[in-house]
């Protein structure tokens, strides 16, 4: 009965430490179109070259190009990320960085957007409490 009991806890700790998906990044790679056109590319071309390891989504439109990549660990940032090869054409490989415009962290992103929201909304309290506590008081 013992035997029993310990063995479905462990089995119980060893399902649940597995089952846990650990948290990824998401990036947002930006291109400029005229760089993309004088390389002969385009953004479905360099995301052949990423999706074999990792989640990606390109997207074209009328304005610059970007590919969206998910990330399925922590451990790498835009600097890495950044200088990773790529295959731009069939005669060409370089870094990420190199063809690239700008890679945006968007989990850093949405951070910060979310502290900057925080911050804004409690000084919109203080000023409403400022107007209540002023309005309270009665003119001489």
């Amino acid at each position: 009965m013992k035997k029993g009991f310990l063995v479905a806890f462990l089995c119980f700790l060893t399902f649940s430490g597995f089952s846990k998906n650990p948290e990824g990044k998401t990036f947002l790679l930006i291109f400029d179109k005229a760089e993309l056109k004088a390389n002969k590319t385009t953004t479905d071309f360099i995301e052949l070259s990423l999706m074999h390891l990792f989640s990606t989504k390109a997207y074209n439109g009328n304005s610059d190009a970007a590919i969206i990549v998910q990330i399925p660990y922590n451990g790498i940032d835009k600097k890495q990320l950044g200088d990773l090869l790529i295959r731009i054409n069939d005669k060409k490989v370089s870094p990420l960085s190199e063809i690239a415009i700008q890679i945006i962290d968007l989990d850093e992103s949405k951070s910060t957007y979310s502290n900057l929201v925080a911050s804004y909304e409690e000084r919109m309290l203080k000023t409403k409490k400022a107007n209540k506590a002023i309005r309270a008081t009665p003119a001489p």
